[in-house]
């Protein structure tokens, strides 16, 4: 009975080190966004559009991957359980 529970829960360990690779891009979709709302600030309209285009781009990309990923963990967790 304890091994069922480690394999639950090493497939869990497991769905949350893929979802950590994630959180990064959403990190850096934030950092773009910071740095084109300072270049806006200063009047640096060339920076901010491309810092507020690259942060919409990995924004994006970081939902498709968590709508994938949600998808992924609902179908596994229904061949768990």
């Amino acid at each position: 009975m304890l091994t069922g529970w480690n394999d639950k829960a090493s497939a869990t360990l497991a769905l949350q080190q893929r979802l950590s690779g994630t959180t990064d891009m959403l990190k850096w979709a934030l950092f773009f966004f910071i740095i084109s709302i300072i270049a806006a600030i200063f009047g640096f309209t060339g920076i901010a559009a491309a810092a507020a285009g690259i942060a919409k781009i990995l924004f994006f990309i970081f939902i498709v991957i968590c709508v994938i990923f949600l998808v992924l963990g609902l179908m596994a967790g229904r061949a768990i359980f």
